[in-house]
């Protein structure tokens, strides 16, 4: 029998009701979110010196954790957690991919694709056998690394959904978060990986350079803690150019793009001018240091309009599938 105390409490993780918190508690969740993804990104650069070729992983490292899930189909007790993962994705045989569906779901050009995968197959990112099968299986080798890195993304994914229990007055301690999500790993990185394939392919569309997404959420986080320390009631969407804020003050260097993402310094420069070019970025002439630029009637259009709106569409609908598996 399902309580009525239940009830509303799952009414209030629906998709609408989080993705209203996220639109009247945008400055006060983004600081954790653009972390999050700064870290995931970075992650995958360092890992693939290429986001592209590493978001073409990231669709069959998704593939193979719904595989995973089937198992409940026929098993629900079977074991998804993070500990059981080493053994459970050796005893999965992925399916055949299409270029042409990679490229579908990655937003990549089909020859882009097709070249990404060649060069990742040379490299042992994905295997290759019989009637050209396709699929990411993580090396033996490398298990005590992808368990460091998969545990500091825990970390951080949990620290995003704990700012948005305390908004919803549902708070649960880190801690219990962290262990959920390694409980029933495959379900949650399945989600995860989803939301990050949705969110790539939507910035792919909009700057059609995947390092221009990670290095411009660098200037994002900047800017994004700046309002946070200026803002009270943490309505940044509505929020018009004021007095007391000037964005300057956010600024960040070259130097420290490169440091955080792994990007070249060279590379860093050249794109962040590229954003100064297209009015997103302004670039201080004497510090040599980038901010992100607000005209007179708006914010600037990286953190307000269609592209915003967007993200929270995505964004709610991954935490509502988050938020209902925590509070089952």
């Amino acid at each position: 029998m399902v309580l009525k105390g239940d009830m509303d409490r799952f009414k209030r993780f629906e998709k609408n009701n989080i993705e209203k918190v996220l639109k009247d508690n945008f400055s006060k969740l983004m600081p954790t979110f653009y972390e999050m993804e700064s870290l995931f990104l970075s992650g995958v650069y360092k890992r693939y010196g290429d986001l592209e070729g590493g978001n073409i992983v990231i669709y069959f490292a998704r593939d193979l954790h719904l595989e995973i899930l089937r198992k409940r189909e026929s098993d629900l007790n079977f074991d998804l957690s993070l500990d059981m993962f080493w053994q459970n994705h050796k005893d999965i045989r992925q399916g055949k991919k299409k270029i042409i569906l990679v490229s579908k779901e990655t937003g990549l050009p089909k020859e882009t694709t097709r070249r990404k995968i060649i060069s990742l197959i040379k490299k042992k990112h994905l295997k290759k056998e019989e009637k050209n099968r396709l699929f990411w299986e993580p090396a033996s080798e490398h298990k005590e690394t992808y368990l460091k890195i998969i545990g500091e993304q825990i970390n951080s994914l949990s620290k995003f959904i704990l700012e948005q229990t305390k908004l919803l007055q549902s708070t649960v301690p880190l801690t219990k978060i962290e262990k959920e999500i390694k409980k029933n790993y495959s379900f949650y990185w399945y989600h995860y990986l989803t939301v990050q394939l949705q969110y790539i392919k939507f910035w792919q569309g909009k700057l059609n350079d995947l390092e221009m997404l990670l290095i411009g959420l660098q200037t994002i986080i900047q800017t994004v803690n700046y309002l946070n320390r200026k803002t009270e009631n943490g309505h940044l969407i509505s929020l018009k150019p004021q007095k007391n804020i000037d964005l300057k003050e956010a600024n960040i260097s070259a130097t420290s793009v490169s440091e955080v993402t792994g990007i070249p310094r060279a590379t860093c420069i050249r794109k962040l001018d590229k954003f100064v070019k297209m009015k997103v970025l302004e670039k201080d002439l004497v510090s040599k240091r980038y901010f992100l630029k607000l005209n007179q009637a708006t914010l600037n259009p990286m953190l307000d309009g269609e592209w915003l709106k967007q993200k929270i569409s995505i964004l709610s609908e991954f935490s509502s599938v988050i938020m209902k598996g925590l509070f089952r």
